[in-house]
């Protein structure tokens, strides 16, 4: 495609027809490919964590004689397709409400099964931007925002409780994530530490009236154990209990983040869709770029999910590895 009223934001010059063009993935922009190779990116790269979303200076390409629609723009190159069109001719993406793809462009395609009124106002954003934003549980979230906005902040979001801190990464509520993340491990390392002494302390206690090595068994550590005067079994009991009541306070604190993520979820995620709304509201100029915007900005996020799992699973194979 060319961008004939269009000029490459780093060099200055307008495109030609035979120029070889790169288009940015975050805001759409066009580039010399050598241009954006000397310059490391695009051009507009400090502006991408506002919404920035480039805009063609070229006219609308229509057809006023023929009673045209306007043009619909692939979201992945740029091309100006014909309204009717199902796939774009230059790169085969998919557009319309037939894509099979997370960018579809019918603002009314995550409604379904929404009752709500899409026009009604969620105390910040409407229910139709919350479906383009939240895309999949449409239903429940908006259920949910709509007894926030009517005054009941406190909620319970089951799969914060069960996921957390996971559960923010994925939802792309990153900053909430980082922090519960942050006390997760804060927790589980410095509450590792008096589980150590206590396990010490019952292991010595057993080891006193039992022999134990590395080809002792279970079943023999419990028959020698049972051999005991009632005592001696008392003492080793009484020692065991002591862990095994350090060990529930352990997973039991580190559950507490858990309950204060399953409370706050649902307020922090309308705020954060909120604060994204008016950001989007203020760059797109046209309800085509908002769209495109809430699609990108919004959904879940897999790769935030997995990278949260991982960090977390490493960190506690160390404080298994410690004991």
């Amino acid at each position: 495609m060319t961008f004939e009223h269009d000029v490459c934001p780093i060099c200055g010059q307008q495109f030609a027809p035979s120029d070889d063009v790169v288009f940015c993935p975050d805001c759409g922009a066009p580039h010399h490919r050598a241009c954006w190779a000397e310059h490391g990116g695009c051009a507009y790269a400090q502006q991408h964590a506002d919404g920035f979303v480039w805009q063609s200076e070229a006219p609308t390409h229509t057809e006023s004689s023929a009673g045209r629609d306007a043009y619909v723009r692939c979201p992945r190159c740029g091309e100006e397709c014909p309204p009717d069109a199902l796939i774009c001719p230059e790169c085969g993406k998919k557009l319309g409400v037939e894509t099979d793809s997370r960018f579809d462009f019918n603002e009314d395609f995550f409604l379904r099964g929404v009752d709500a009124d899409p026009a009604a106002d969620l105390d910040g954003f409407t229910v139709r931007e919350a479906a383009m934003y939240v895309q999949y549980r449409v239903k429940d979230y908006v259920r949910k925002f709509d007894r926030i906005k009517s005054g009941r902040k406190a909620g319970w979001n089951w799969a914060a409780f069960f996921f957390s801190p996971f559960w923010f990464f994925y939802r792309k509520i990153r900053r909430a994530g980082a922090l519960f993340l942050g006390v997760l491990l804060v927790l589980a390392v410095f509450m590792a530490i008096p589980l150590q002494k206590v396990q010490q302390q019952a292991l010595a206690t057993v080891q006193e009236y039992v022999t134990i090595d590395e080809t002792t068994t279970p079943d023999q550590v419990v028959a020698a154990i049972a051999s005991l005067e009632t005592a001696q079994q008392q003492t080793v009991q009484n020692a065991v209990m002591r862990y095994s009541r350090a060990l529930m306070l352990y997973f039991g604190a580190l559950f507490v983040p858990n309950i204060a993520a399953a409370i706050v979820a649902d307020s922090l995620y309308k705020k954060k869709i909120a604060q994204d709304v008016k950001s989007m509201r203020e760059f797109a100029k046209n309800a085509q770029t908002f769209r495109m915007l809430a699609l990108r900005r919004g959904g879940v996020s897999v790769l935030g999910l997995v990278g949260s799992c991982l960090l977390v699973n490493l960190v506690l194979n160390m404080i298994i590895l410690y004991q």
